[in-house]
């Protein structure tokens, strides 16, 4: 079985990134400078690679700040019922927010 290059990059980036949001979650409460130093380093290995940020792991970043969303410390996180129900994630540290819509279930 051959893989491209191109696969084994992009396979390679994906488990780096990962590794380093992990060491973020780890490292937040003792550093969370060095936390943010990793964010900042899996975004530029995510740009350089052309590659995707995992899903889960784009909830933990500023998008105008690129600092680390830590929830309770570096995050507020609230549910608004009005208009489509949504979930306001604000981050402390810029004051930036986002809005993420929870989509209902089909019976």
């Amino acid at each position: 079985m051959k893989f491209s290059k191109r696969f084994l990059i992009h396979d390679l980036a994906v488990q780096r990134i990962e590794q380093l949001f992990k060491l973020a979650i780890d490292n937040f409460k003792l550093n969370p400078h060095l936390s943010d130093r990793y964010v900042k380093m899996a975004i530029e290995i995510s740009m350089r690679t052309r590659t995707k940020i995992p899903k889960k792991w784009k909830y933990f970043i500023c998008r105008s700040c690129n600092s680390f969303l830590y929830p309770g410390i570096r995050a507020r996180i609230r549910i608004k019922p009005r208009r489509s129900p949504h979930i306001v994630v604000t981050c402390l540290v810029c004051g930036a927010m986002r809005r993420y819509l929870i989509k209902k279930r089909k019976k």
